[in-house]
């Protein structure tokens, strides 16, 4: 299992950015282990003459060795953080009576690269007198899943005291793996907002067939640390995800991980992150608690030192007891665009090979190597300006309302994709000046999510009409689709056929392409669309999904 876990550092990673690096806004199991809440508002140094007593706190590891915990000691009245004072194997702070909100840690090895680690929570130590306090870990009970399945082992877990004190959001993690075990003492109840979370991903050995059951597994108690702290997951409790893991045409030679977001329904706290491993092309049985849980995934596709990103855009929620799907790198590839307007700027991200399905950016295209091209701004017919980096345009334009038009043209030859090997798009938009920082505030352009009943590498079947689902994604601010077509090649653009179009909803339709039986065996894709509020989008996109 460690060796697997040393995959989830990516060395060179597909990025929104060029030279950049797509990174989950969550703690995962590459993070560090311990994170130790603090509060904001320190209180003053206290002169050895006016304290009124002392708190004294000891830690013993694991092994038995004497040792200082880590530890944050908080006002409950003023949210005040009390300075504790390490020497030797304690800790020492001078309070006057009142409150306090305690939470420590116990190590066991190195601070750097701990073995075990316990978390203690007093969300109400009561001070009256000296106060002397030893977190023996020997005492703490392990932290543990029980999922349904027998041999199903952890791949990564947290535990975490996300609290409120005096209006401040106080947090605590640790964060555990195979070599790394978590304990936790249970702790005294409060009624202020006080949550402890456990979660924990477990996995089958990846050789199970028919596939191998995965179970991201989330417990959440609030008002304390919970007594019993081995948590069990009832087959009740859970939705099945059957999950996909599809290549962009070429298997990946390295486990990637697939890391999913955990969010607890009315609970803050930092965000956490479990993961497992999966190569493409395969199948897992994904297993998510449901039910006041939501989730958010991302997965890394992996081929030699790439890891191409690809994350679900919001947070979804899992009924117990029902079955889902999905899948990720899904074609068609093709291009979608955000753009950003403020401070005297416009600014383009555009990502070259997004994925075919609504709510979701897959950043394959964004790893410049192997990609050459331009982008070319616009303003009311007026060139502003080009990149010579397709990948990223950065503009001086006025403030006030114009029509914009970016050009974009690419080609690309890269290993680890088959598909979209060039490009050629246009985007229509009115835009005026935003407040804000136009690199936060992006918004995205009118376009196409092209998609359909593919194989896992991408690809259809020949020698027969094939669906697919056209859907436009609207501008941010623009109303709905007046005009749309789509064309679609068999021998990279050379000659284009119609593919009608029957509608199936607000901005869907249903597009039937006839599959040839002699091809290159690629389809390229042209589509166009418009809407009532002057957005509009062309693009060309060569080996925008493979045929077999």
């Amino acid at each position: 299992m460690a060796a697997v876990a040393a995959l989830l550092v990516p060395v060179h990673t597909a990025a929104a950015t060029p030279g950049g690096t797509v990174k989950p806004p969550i703690r995962d199991s590459s993070e560090p282990v311990v994170d130790l809440g603090r509060s904001t508002t320190k209180a003053p140094a206290r002169g050895a003459g006016s304290a009124d007593h002392t708190i004294t706190l000891r830690g013993i590891d694991i092994d038995g060795a004497a040792l200082a915990p880590l530890a944050s000691l908080i006002d409950l009245a003023t949210g005040a953080e009390i300075q504790l004072t390490e020497t030797g194997d304690t800790l020492t702070g001078s309070v006057p009576p009142g409150d306090y909100s305690l939470t420590g840690i116990v190590l066991t090895g190195a601070r750097d690269a701990p073995r075990d680690l316990a978390l203690y929570g007093n969300p109400t130590l009561s001070v009256r007198g000296d106060v002397d306090l030893t977190l023996d870990a020997r005492t703490a009970t392990e932290l543990r899943a029980v999922s349904p399945s027998t041999t199903a082992t952890e791949f990564n877990s947290h535990a975490q005291l996300t609290q409120t004190i005096a209006g401040q959001e106080i947090t605590t993690t640790i964060s555990g793996r195979p070599e790394i075990d978590l304990r936790a003492w249970p702790s005294a109840s409060t009624t202020r907002p006080y949550h402890f979370l456990y979660v924990e991903s477990q996995s089958e050995p990846l050789t199970t067939r028919p596939s191998p059951r995965v179970y991201n597994l989330a417990f959440p108690t609030s008002g304390r640390i919970p007594a019993e702290l081995a948590f069990t997951a009832t087959p009740e409790s859970l939705a099945l995800v059957n999950t996909t893991y599809a290549s962009q045409g070429v298997p990946s030679t390295g486990l990637g991980p697939h890391v999913v977001i955990v969010d607890f329904d009315g609970i803050g706290g930092e965000s956490l992150g479990l993961t497992h491993a999966a190569g493409a092309p395969s199948t897992q049985r994904v297993y998510y608690t449901a039910n006041g849980v939501k989730w958010r995934g991302n997965y890394f596709y992996t081929v030699g030192s790439i890891q191409v990103a690809e994350r679900q855009s919001g947070l979804r929620a899992y009924a117990a007891g029902n079955t889902y799907s999905e899948t990720w790198n899904k074609a068609a590839f093709g291009p979608t665009v955000k753009v950003g307007h403020g401070q005297g700027l416009l600014i383009a991200r555009p990502l070259l090979s997004d994925t075919g399905q609504l709510g979701r950016e897959n950043f394959g295209g964004n790893y410049t190597t192997g990609t050459t091209g331009s982008l070319i701004l616009y303003r009311n017919g007026q060139k502003v300006g080009d990149s010579t980096n397709p990948l990223a345009g950065d503009w001086t334009v006025p403030a006030a309302a114009a029509t914009f038009q970016l050009d974009m043209a690419v080609k690309r030859t890269v290993t680890w994709s088959n598909y979209v090997t060039a490009v050629n798009a246009r985007w229509t938009f009115p835009s005026a000046e935003r407040p804000g920082d136009p690199f936060d505030d992006q918004r995205r352009l009118l376009q196409a999510r092209i998609t359909g009943g593919y194989d896992t590498s991408g690809r259809a079947p020949s020698g027969t009409t094939f669906p697919l689902e056209v859907n436009v994604e609207r501008a941010v601010d623009g109303t709905a689709v007046t005009s749309v077509s789509l064309e679609a090649s068999f021998n990279d653009g050379v000659t284009w056929t119609s593919a009608p179009l029957t509608p199936n909803g607000t901005d869907r339709w249903t597009a039937r392409v006839a599959h040839p039986t002699t091809h290159n065996g690629y389809v390229a894709l042209r589509f166009k669309a418009a809407d009532g509020s002057g957005n509009a989008v062309e693009q060309t996109v060569t080996r925008a999904y493979g045929l077999r």
